[in-house]
């Protein structure tokens, strides 16, 4: 091979050893895997609420209680326009997190709290379109299971 022809191998070895030089000499360190625990916000508590407080609401609550001490994630509110729903869903809540959620009956209030880092939509197929596009307008992460519309 010639010095002009370059293969994607050398092209990337080169790339790289040239962004290490540079953030050498800039004074920026090379960060390693056990960096990333230095990062801001890299281990924070994920805040969910639950969208709709049914039959599917209590089976999501029940996936983030399995996987909630592993993954650090916390549940901080419900919302259902049914208040036996969203009762019955705050006092699961309580029963498996061992703290009180806030309850809202409208979804933009659900959605204007800061502590809330993401929603799991648990409402009828028809309005996952809907409520999935409040969600992202908010700035929130979303779990929307499939049919997202009908």
């Amino acid at each position: 091979m010639t010095d002009s022809e370059l293969s994607r191998r050398r092209f990337i070895g080169k790339a790289a050893a040239g962004t290490v030089g540079v953030a050498v000499s800039s004074g920026v360190s090379a960060m390693s895997a056990v960096s990333y625990n230095r990062i801001l916000g890299a281990n924070d508590r994920i805040n969910i609420g639950f969208l709709g407080c049914g039959d599917r609401s209590s089976s999501h609550q029940t996936i983030v209680k399995a996987a909630g001490q592993s993954k650090n994630l916390g549940v901080v509110a419900v919302c259902d326009i049914w208040k036996l729903n969203k009762e019955k869903a705050a006092a699961n809540c309580k029963k498996l997190f061992g703290t009180e959620v806030k309850q809202f009956k409208y979804s933009e209030e659900l959605l204007n709290i800061p502590e809330l880092d993401a929603v799991m939509i648990a409402t009828g197929d028809f309005q996952h379109s809907k409520l999935l596009a409040e969600v992202v307008r908010a700035g929130k992460d979303c779990y929307c299971e499939k049919p997202i519309s009908a």
